[in-house]
């Protein structure tokens, strides 16, 4: 019997990645979308096109905060994502929420706890950005929970039972996305107020083949929510629209254009690994009124990338002979640079391992007198220690 690959990540971790492919039995309205006013990236293009890349193209100043190592703030290895906000940094990551001062990167405390008690969470939520108040999202069951910068839990809504990942549009009102594993569910997104009541629907048009065999599968998530400013997005795997997310409409904001190297909706309950090498996926999606900031996952490579929205133009860097290809440091000419987050400065974020760092000093000692003083303090990083946090601020 052939028995589909199973995928297996805990619910906190669903932040690795989020592919974007367009149905192609869709393309009248894909058609239709590019007259929307929405951002349209040419994949193709860019991957033909693209070159090496450098941060002086979109920033002309780099901060690096280090995250102070202590016992007790130790960041877990399992995925974490690092959130800049005004006064603190948070790291999320699997059944673990810290902050750290913003300016200085030393250790304050950790939020919450992982339990079954009133005080804790049952799933963190690394790939969820902050709340518009800058709070960060947890839940237990269907219980959506926030934490606050005193580590105070609360619970502000109920989701649907079948709403997998949620997000508030407007005050007392949630976006949750329904997963369509089985390939019977109608319905895209659900609005709902706080006690989990759906007030309203947007439809999922799509169709696919379900899995007949014996196997299951227990995947990484097919939609998740971001924010950029007060306004929130979606985004679904295989779907090629980025979607401003409002209480009354999904808006086409961008249009990830792959072409014949779309994962098909239609098969995607039944589709192997090995189908994925030869088609395009994108992950670390964010967006603000210049530049939208991507990764491309494309034959076992993954490509750091962003589209100049006002030029109209596709940039990726494309290391021919690297597994992953990042923006590269001209500035100070030091750490290559990934996007993942951009936050309301404007600021562009990169939580980065610490034995990144150290290996670079161990590769470079030719190098180390011309970097910055305020670099050159971090030589005596332990490949042990938290990670460094770069803070790109963008033209």
């Amino acid at each position: 019997m052939n028995y589909k690959k199973v995928f297996f990540l805990p619910l906190a971790c669903i932040t690795i990645f989020s592919s974007s492919c367009s149905n192609k039995k869709e393309s009248n309205e894909t058609t239709n979308q590019l007259n929307s006013g929405a951002v349209v990236i040419d994949i193709e293009k860019a991957l033909k096109e693209g070159t090496s890349q450098y941060l002086s193209q979109f920033s002309s100043e780099i901060e690096y905060v280090r995250l102070e190592t202590v016992d007790e703030g130790f960041v877990a290895t399992a995925y974490p994502r690092a959130y800049v906000l005004e006064d603190y940094i948070y790291t999320v990551a699997f059944r673990q929420i810290l902050q750290f001062d913003r300016k200085t990167g030393k250790f304050i405390k950790e939020l919450s706890h992982y339990g079954y008690d009133p005080e804790a969470y049952q799933y963190t939520l690394p790939s969820m950005h902050p709340t518009t108040s800058n709070e960060i999202y947890v839940r237990t069951g269907n219980r959506i929970k926030t934490l606050n910068s005193n580590g105070e839990i609360k619970t502000i809504a109920s989701a649907p039972s079948e709403v997998e990942n949620a997000f508030e549009v407007e005050d007392g009102y949630f976006a949750g996305y329904i997963k369509n594993m089985s390939c019977t569910v109608t319905e895209l997104i659900v609005i709902f107020n706080k006690k989990g009541d759906v007030i309203k629907s947007f439809p999922n048009h799509q169709q696919c083949e379900p899995n007949r065999t014996n196997s299951f599968s227990l995947r990484l998530s097919e939609g998740l929510f971001f924010t950029s400013k007060n306004d929130v997005f979606f985004k679904e795997a295989f779907n090629d629209t980025v979607f401003q997310v409002t209480k009354e409409k999904l808006l086409p904001t961008v249009i990830f254009n792959m072409g014949e190297h779309s994962p098909p909706y239609e098969k995607k309950e039944i589709m192997e690994d090995d189908d994925y090498f030869n088609m395009y996926s994108v992950s670390n999606i964010d967006l603000n009124d210049n530049y939208v900031f991507f990764s491309l996952n494309y034959q076992g490579k993954t490509y750091s990338a962003y589209h100049d929205i006002k030029e109209n133009k596709t940039h990726l860097a494309y290391e021919r002979y690297e597994q992953i290809s990042s923006f590269q440091d001209d500035l100070n000419e030091f750490i290559p640079f990934s996007p993942q987050y951009i936050n309301d400065q404007n600021e562009l974020v990169y939580n980065v391992e610490a034995e990144k760092i150290y290996n670079w000093f161990q590769d470079n000692p030719d190098k180390i007198e011309s970097l910055p003083k305020s670099l050159q303090k971090l030589k005596d990083i332990d490949r042990e220690d938290n990670p460094v946090v770069m803070i790109v601020k963008l033209k």
